[in-house]
């Protein structure tokens, strides 16, 4: 029963620490990169299934829909987008897996089934262990540019050691 306490305050303090060293300033310059990372990708043809920065519904979506665009459309876009501004629109920090298109079944990383067999092995008799999800934090973002105005939905599972962002939504296609 120890292990457990010591264990549940581990990860609260990954998530203390993840939240404490979020610089919105900087996460709001940076995500630009990655907004613009994935419109090349859109535009190149990727394969979004194959794609760490999304997950498995929006990937399907991102390629359902490049895949019936014209190619005359496709030559008249911009090669980059220039954003004027970006703002933050809502933060929200929810008990949920994450989503990933390298996760099995896009939600579960290695140590998440393992948690999961534990969990299932151990019976519903002990619920704390049962009850334990992930902590995931959405950030969802409006970038303004000449040629689009898109919100971008930024996620991340604040109980991992090095987080890492990726987008889950892009203007509610899914």
């Amino acid at each position: 029963n120890n292990y457990t306490n010591n264990n549940f305050n581990i990860k609260e303090i990954i998530v203390k620490k993840n939240l404490d060293e979020f610089d919105e300033n900087y996460f709001l310059k940076e995500s630009i990169l990655g907004y613009n990372i994935t419109y090349k990708a859109f535009l190149d043809n990727t394969n979004f299934l194959n794609y760490q920065y999304t997950n498995p519904k929006l990937s399907i979506a991102l390629n359902e829909i490049r895949n019936n665009t014209s190619e005359d459309l496709l030559i008249n876009l911009p090669n980059k987008i220039k954003v004027n501004n970006s703002i933050i629109l809502s933060k929200e920090i929810t008990n949920d897996f994450t989503t990933d298109n390298f996760k099995l079944f896009g939600y579960y990383n290695k140590d998440e089934v393992t948690h999961q067999i534990i969990s299932g092995a151990i019976g519903p008799e002990i619920n704390h262990i049962w009850d334990q999800l992930p902590v995931k934090q959405i950030i969802n973002i409006l970038y303004e540019s000449d040629d689009y105005c898109d919100i971008i939905e930024w996620e991340r599972d604040l109980t991992l050691e090095e987080p890492e962002w990726h987008i889950s939504n892009i203007n509610l296609i899914i």
